[in-house]
């Protein structure tokens, strides 16, 4: 089986990553990027069937072959290098890959601004009146975080630091709080969290919502009184059809039957009357 080895050198420091890949496998490593910089990306191709004398390889960022960048790799001590040093800024983040042509070997690297993985995809529930705490995290330490609320009524962010008797931000290195004070129902929404890196912001949210404490009884309210209503048919419909001492209410009760049946022999007559009518 070929046999790819990748390095990628940042400034000083090597990491380096092996394994056995057969053809058509990609290996993907994601690599921290903190600061703008350059790069060497650097992969090994060892131990492939009959060593011939040289490989073609390329790079592509984002699944598009980088111009310029196929070569031929001479086989060294039974190995292929293949390596190329990109300059790193907010816009060249992505997706770089070095292919050799012959086997489809692969080795995929994802430069990336540090991400906040912790993201939670259901709403922080709280209630009017209380106060509530917000937090993100991350492995690495940004520069300083900061806190934005998304404006409900127009495009953009609000600042939150700029409200420090509603708000207030906590920061310990790579972890972040913020505690939102006295809420009210209008404090709901989504608030972002941004990691300050030098080469761009890492960013987050945390959605809120706010409800008024007779928001939960709401459900059960709405039953009573369907069953309040069920009830109250049941009652009046048991009071109609069974014997009553009380001759008043029986009139009633025969005189609302009376009026449904004159009121149904009536539609049956006008409608016979119409028939006859059509027939002459």
């Amino acid at each position: 089986k070929d046999r790819l080895l990748a390095k990628t050198l940042c400034f000083a420091d090597w990491a380096t990553i092996s394994w056995n890949t057969g053809q058509n496998q990609v290996i993907i490593e994601e690599l921290a990027i903190l600061t703008p910089q350059y790069i060497e990306l650097l992969c090994n191709l060892i131990d492939i069937p009959n060593n011939p004398p040289y490989i073609t390889g390329y790079w592509t960022k984002d699944g598009q072959e980088i111009e310029n960048s196929e070569e031929t790799v001479n086989r060294n001590n039974e190995q292929y290098i293949l390596k190329r040093t990109f300059s790193i800024q907010a816009r060249d983040l992505g997706n770089y890959s070095c292919i050799f042509r012959e086997n489809e070997a692969q080795v995929t690297f994802v430069l990336v601004v540090p991400v906040i993985k912790d993201k939670r995809y259901k709403p922080v529930v709280s209630y009017t009146g209380d106060s509530v705490v917000l937090e993100c995290k991350l492995k690495h330490t940004p520069n300083t975080w900061n806190w934005y609320k998304a404006n409900n009524t127009e495009k953009g962010l609000i600042n939150v630091t700029a409200n420090p008797l509603n708000y207030k931000i906590f920061i310990n290195g790579n972890e972040t709080k913020l505690t939102v004070l006295n809420l009210t129902e209008e404090d709901s929404g989504k608030y972002i969290c941004s990691a300050e890196f030098d080469i761009k912001p890492s960013e987050s949210y945390v959605e809120l919502k706010v409800l008024s404490y007779t928001e939960p009884l709401k459900p059960f309210i709405a039953i009573v009184v369907e069953v309040i209503v069920l009830v109250t048919l049941i009652l009046l419909w048991e009071k109609c059809n069974k014997p009553q001492h009380d001759n008043s209410f029986n009139d009633v009760c025969s005189e609302q039957t009376s009026k449904l049946t004159r009121d149904e022999s009536n539609g049956v007559e006008n409608n016979t009357a119409r028939q006859r009518k059509l027939e002459h």
